[in-house]
C-alpha cells in the first residue's frame, strides 16, 4: 500500500509476503533486530522494524495499514521508541519525494541531516536520512 504507484508493479510483486516471512524469520535471532506489532483490539494494525547499532536506533521500516493511518498509531510508536530508547539518537530514511512522511517525521521532532543516499527498488530513489537526538 505504502509505494503503490512510486515503486514499479514488477518491484513491488516481487516482494511478496513470503519473502517478507523469511526476512522475518532470519532476524529472530539477531540481537540487533527488533519488530514492534501495532494492534488495535486484536487486529494486526502496522509493523516497525528497529535496527539496534551500538548506543543508534534506526528505524529501519515503519508500515502502517491504510485503514489505520491518521488515526494516532504512528506518532503512538515512534513516543512508544522513545521513551524505551531515551538516551539513544534515533535515525530513520525517508524517500525524497514522500513529502507527508516527511511532514509528519518533522512534527514528531527529527531533524533532516545533509545525508542521503540512493536505494534501488526496480529504479534508483533518493532517500534522505532525519535524526532525532536523545531526550538526555
Amino acid at each position: 500500500q505504502t509505494y503503490q504507484g512510486v515503486f514499479s508493479q514488477e518491484y513491488l510483486d516481487s516482494d511478496s509476503p513470503s519473502a517478507r516471512r523469511e526476512e522475518f524469520l532470519s532476524s529472530l535471532n539477531d540481537r540487533h533486530c527488533v519488530y514492534l506489532l501495532l494492534k488495535d483490539d486484536d487486529q494486526a494494525a502496522g509493523i516497525v522494524k528497529l535496527a539496534l547499532n551500538g548506543n543508534d536506533i534506526e528505524i529501519a521500516s515503519i508500515y502502517i495499514l491504510e485503514e489505520y493511518r491518521g488515526r494516532g498509531f504512528g506518532r503512538k510508536v515512534l513516543e512508544y521508541i522513545f521513551s524505551e530508547y531515551e538516551d539513544c539518537p534515533i535515525v530513520l530514511w525517508v524517500l525524497e519525494a514522500n513529502l507527508n512522511a516527511r511532514a509528519f517525521y518533522k512534527k514528531c521532532g527529527f531533524e533532516l541531516t545533509d545525508k542521503t543516499r540512493l536505494i534501488d527498488r526496480g529504479g534508483s530513489f533518493k532517500q534522505l536520512m532525519y535524526v532525532r537526538n536523545s531526550a538526555a
